[in-house]
């Protein structure tokens, strides 16, 4: 009797771990989906409205500058966690047996990848464009870049925006189910 009381008691604990650990990876994702969702929205409300004030050189030479700051090492770690944290926290929540935090997480997931998507596909792109344009003609490398960069930087501060409230949603949900 005494070796089943031990290994209810083991499998209790462990239980335990990995609901805490599941709720670590939900908040994680909860988090960095909304500072990613905050820098994109900062850029479609502040930077770029601010930068539309800008002559066309100076608005290249800002934007050039913009971008080279932005690639470094805290941007890449918050803008790859928003995508692994809701897979982890979704797989984790799958052997514990799905639920309707899981369906979130996910949701959280493909929405949070499809603005990787359209970064990788759309935004780096341009920003690359503006960097190899130097300063050869900045009105024609403004019209190449602007409209269409604020256009997709807005898609992308909407969906990121979705994802952050779907990881919030699995948040709350998952803390009701314990």
């Amino acid at each position: 009797m005494a070796a089943i009381d031990n290994t209810l008691a083991a499998a209790s604990t462990a239980t335990a771990r990995t609901r805490t650990t599941v709720g670590r990876w939900l908040t994680a994702g909860a988090v960095t989906n909304t500072l990613m969702a905050g820098t994109y929205v900062a850029f479609s409300a502040t930077v770029m409205p601010w930068l539309g004030t800008k002559s066309d050189a100076g608005f290249v030479t800002t934007m050039q500058d913009i971008n080279t700051g932005i690639e470094n090492p805290l941007f890449f770690a918050v803008f790859t966690a928003a995508m692994a944290a809701p897979a982890v926290a979704a797989w984790k929540l799958r052997r514990l047996g799905g639920g309707t935090a899981m369906k979130w997480a996910l949701a959280a997931l493909a929405l949070y990848t499809t603005t990787v998507l359209t970064t990788s596909g759309i935004n780096v792109p341009l920003n690359q464009m503006l960097a190899h344009a130097g300063s050869a003609d900045p009105t024609k490398t403004r019209t190449d870049f602007e409209t269409t960069w604020n256009i997709w930087n807005g898609i992308r501060a909407v969906l990121s925006t979705a994802a952050a409230v779907a990881m919030v949603k699995a948040v709350r949900l998952y803390r009701r189910s314990a």
